[in-house]
């Protein structure tokens, strides 16, 4: 077998969207040598595991997902992902957006959006479900149904229905770090160093770094990088070439935006762009 095709063999990806769900990715993957940098979405993600372990943080907690498990991710929640075992893993997931999740809380009478405590969620007809709904590529009306389904059973056992993304909280590090982030979308090409933040804030390098983890539990760099792979992705649903959105984003050039692409997506931005 040459390189290349053993290459193929520890690691696949496919990520397709429905319209019918509001253009809702389904991610279908197997690694065995990729690792995920910390990362953020603005959506849900949930996932179903189907082989080997997944290692994985979320939020300020370690897992260990074996086949079988049930992945839950909030909205801006920061995780990482690689191998819990030396075969790897493969898994199903999907990125439900905050519209289609709230609809589902509407339907259920909820008094918010669903947040999920637990980032490993043990239910095999639940997981078995979901990998049914993930299959029926090309029978659209059929995989909206079951998906939706689906979706409104992980709420309603284990959505609390407390999430406001709009919360206007709390606390004088939440209200730096919202302005630290007004700096970097506004120019996220430029150079950004702990002195520039911490002049705008008033307050130490030191305090950056603590505001930093307490508000997102990542480090200004992931923070920062997190930000351009998301723009950087907004701009790839245009037919702006790659090698100038890597500039617009902040990258020194094609190659950079690429490697630091899959790190954070899984696949590269060509075939993310193909699906889109």
């Amino acid at each position: 077998m040459s390189d290349a095709s053993e290459q193929r063999e520890r690691q696949a990806a496919r990520l397709t969207r429905h319209a019918g769900l509001g253009g809702l990715e389904m991610l279908a993957a197997r690694y065995r040598d990729h690792a995920y940098a910390l990362h953020t979405h603005p959506t849900y993600v949930f996932g179903v595991v189907v082989g080997g372990v997944e290692k994985l943080r979320i939020g300020r907690r370690n897992h260990l997902a074996p086949a079988g498990s049930i992945i839950a991710v909030n909205p801006e929640e920061p995780h990482d992902g690689e191998k819990g075992c030396a075969s790897g893993w493969a898994y199903r997931t999907c990125y439900p957006d905050v519209a289609l999740m709230g609809e589902i809380a509407e339907d259920l009478e909820l008094p918010g959006l669903p947040m999920f405590a637990e980032g490993i969620l043990q239910a095999p007809d639940l997981a078995r479900a979901f990998v049914h709904a993930h299959r029926l590529a090309g029978q659209a009306l059929e995989q909206e149904a079951a998906m939706l389904l689906v979706l409104r059973e992980l709420v309603s056992r284990f959505g609390d229905g407390k999430g406001n993304i709009h919360a206007s909280d709390g606390g004088e590090a939440v209200r730096r770090f919202r302005l630290y982030g007004e700096l970097i979308e506004a120019d996220l090409a430029a150079g950004f160093d702990l002195a520039r933040l911490a002049s705008a804030a008033g307050v130490s390098r030191f305090q950056v770094i603590r505001d930093f983890h307490r508000a997102a539990c990542m480090t200004p760099g992931q923070y920062l990088r997190d930000r351009r792979i998301r723009a950087a992705s907004a701009l790839m649903r245009t037919d702006m070439p790659l090698a100038e959105i890597a500039v617009a984003t902040g990258f020194a050039d094609q190659s950079h935006l690429t490697r630091v692409f899959k790190t954070i997506k899984g696949l590269s931005p060509g075939a993310w762009r193909a699906a889109a």
